[in-house]
């Protein structure tokens, strides 16, 4: 079989039904639930003679991890893709959230971009290949992860399983746009606490106000240079105070203020050398300022991800895409992070991002996901895993 002919295989009633299928079944997170979903996976590529298991990470808490076994004469290739959404919120849908409409040429619902969509085109390639046999030499393994858009415990336990086993790349169906990401910005989320002395309101000189502290610490953070080179894919690193809480009444002097700050970070920068900064703001203040006490520590560190654009894998990847689409190929990167953060520090692979979502839909009311890029994702990752593991 062609691959003109592997890509035929890949209907579009199929991966719409599929991508549907996985909307209506809710997973939001918090809390998760991710069980109903990964049983979805489970038997949806079960009935292709596919080895499939679930992940349990407790109730009613499971990943889904599928297998087409290859002929063991080369490294697998992973496809993921996770299982759990962003809450609805507050603000009215034109299409019911869960309903998985399918209407003006898109599949609409939470999750149909970010990342349920993405995740159907992969086990609907998946299901081509097992379905047509098509010969491999290495294992094609499909993870549906759980946890992602909170701490990726389902990448992080999936990786683990799959530590000894020799791996090509990692390809997750992040909403790109079916356009090519080869990298990812780091994350450091720091805490800042400062901590002073109750007194009446009308009686402030009585106490130490922790939320002046605060401003204190935020006016020197404004100040404080954090070197970085421009990267060519990701551009530069971004810094955002972004919480802040403090008080408990009007009239109460307030003992207790505590701010977080995202920061987003590109190669080249190292966090501990940022924590280091701001320990040596708090303690310059400390000095200069009587009774002054706080505290930072790190809430979220995962550092900078990126494949080189002369990777052997991407440069498959992006001839493959090219062919497929007649578009050329314009490598890009995420301000955001995937479960990259889970797979990598165990996998230590090439990593893409591509899928068939817009990158402005995740997380937003009315999220959709068109059809027509629901197709040609499902037909470029089916391919893709001939020509790869091939």
């Amino acid at each position: 079989m062609n691959e003109r002919e592997l890509a035929g295989l890949v209907k579009e009633s199929k991966v719409v039904k599929m991508g549907q299928d996985l909307v209506r079944t809710q997973s939001v997170n918090p809390p998760g639930n991710e069980l109903a979903a990964a049983e979805y996976v489970v038997e949806a590529l079960r009935k292709s003679d596919v080895e499939t298991e679930l992940v349990m990470h407790g109730e009613n808490r499971a990943s889904a991890l599928a297998r087409l076994k290859g002929e063991r004469k080369g490294p697998a290739l992973i496809y993921s893709g996770h299982l759990d959404t962003v809450p609805v919120g507050a603000e009215k849908w034109n299409h019911e959230p869960f309903g998985g409409d399918v209407a003006e040429g898109k599949v609409w619902g939470r999750g149909a971009a970010d990342m349920k969509g993405g995740l159907a085109a992969m086990m609907t390639a998946m299901k081509a290949l097992a379905e047509a046999r098509v010969p491999l030499k290495g294992d094609l393994i499909l993870a549906a992860t759980a946890g992602e858009e909170v701490d990726s415990l389902g990448a992080t336990a999936v990786a683990e399983r799959l530590s000894r086993e020799p791996i090509q790349a990692l390809f997750i169906a992040e909403p790109t746009y079916n356009e090519i990401y080869i990298a990812e910005k780091g994350v450091f989320w720091v805490q800042i606490e400062t901590f002073g002395q109750t007194a009446h309101g009308s009686m402030p000189e009585k106490g130490r106000n922790a939320i002046l502290m605060m401003v204190e610490i935020m006016n020197e953070f404004k100040k404080m240079d954090i070197p970085y080179r421009n990267h060519p894919i990701l551009g530069g690193f971004t810094r955002s105070v972004n919480t802040i809480s403090g008080g408990i009444k009007t009239n109460v002097v307030p003992d207790h203020c505590v701010a977080t700050i995202d920061m987003r970070t590109v190669p080249g920068q190292e966090h501990p050398a940022i924590l280091r900064q701001l320990e040596n703001i708090i303690q310059e203040l400390s000095q200069r300022v009587p009774d002054f006490r706080a505290t930072v520590k790190p809430v979220n560190d995962h550092v900078p991800v990126e494949t080189p654009p002369s990777d052997p894998v991407v440069q498959k990847f992006s001839t493959i895409v090219a062919e497929m689409t007649g578009r050329e190929v314009v490598f890009k990167g995420a301000n955001y992070f995937s479960d990259a953060v889970g797979f990598l520090p165990v996998l230590k692979v090439p990593l893409i991002l591509f899928g068939p979502g817009e990158p402005g839909q995740a997380h937003q009311p009315n999220e959709q996901v068109e059809v027509s890029k629901l197709v040609e994702a499902a037909r470029i990752f089916a391919v893709t895993a001939a020509r790869l593991l091939g």
